[in-house]
């Protein structure tokens, strides 16, 4: 096996570029499933705080996704144009050559946009199958854990500053993550039963 360095020419460039998209098409660029559901959601340290994080979360996505839609629709549009426009007698030749490069510019960022918009889908469904698992929480609820939330993140981060907390939300909190949604879903239960014998309404 040569150690030589392959030089790639500017020729070589749109070859290369389709071997690089095949290579990575299914490699996430952003969150891999894991890192979402470590980073993102089991390391909250309430269910509440994930629900309210998951949320966050969908509608950056969900908002990236749809700038992606109307992006592509006013892609298609310019493309139109520009086709229409090269073949009209009033656009002069300079222009036409000007015309022709705009449209392999708007041609040319297609597969990175797929790629992307691919990833964010798949981020999406990662967030949305978490979200599934928890309870639906008002704001009487959500607030009833924030203490909790706060309490203990500070507390663990006097123990675990950094690499040792990442640590423990890949070993400790993703594996107990189904374990605390049931715990917390049952003082949630609690908490309106209690409400319901004191006579009053749960929402």
């Amino acid at each position: 096996m040569s150690n030589e360095l392959k030089v790639i020419s500017i020729e070589e460039i749109p070859n290369v570029l389709d071997e690089i998209n095949a290579a990575f098409e299914d490699i996430p660029f952003e969150n891999s499933a894991f890192q979402t559901r470590a980073f993102v959601v089991a390391a909250q340290i309430t269910p509440a705080r994930a629900y309210r994080a998951i949320g966050l979360q969908m509608h950056s996505k969900i908002q990236a996704v749809k700038e992606h839609l109307f992006n592509q629709e006013k892609n298609k549009i310019d493309r139109e144009e520009i086709e229409w426009k090269i073949t009209q007698d009033f656009t002069n030749e300079f222009e036409k050559r000007r015309l022709r490069l705009e449209l392999a510019k708007l041609n040319d960022g297609q597969a990175y946009g797929v790629k992307l918009l691919n990833d964010a889908l798949e981020t999406l469904n990662v967030l949305y199958d978490e979200f599934k698992k928890l309870p639906r929480y008002t704001r009487e609820q959500f607030e009833s854990e924030e203490r909790k939330h706060f309490s203990n993140r500070l507390e663990r981060q006097l123990k675990l500053p950094g690499a040792l907390e990442s640590l423990a939300n890949m070993n400790d909190d993703l594996p107990n993550w189904n374990t605390r949604i049931r715990e917390s879903a049952a003082q949630l239960s609690d908490m309106s039963e209690f409400k319901r014998k004191l006579g009053i309404a749960v929402v």
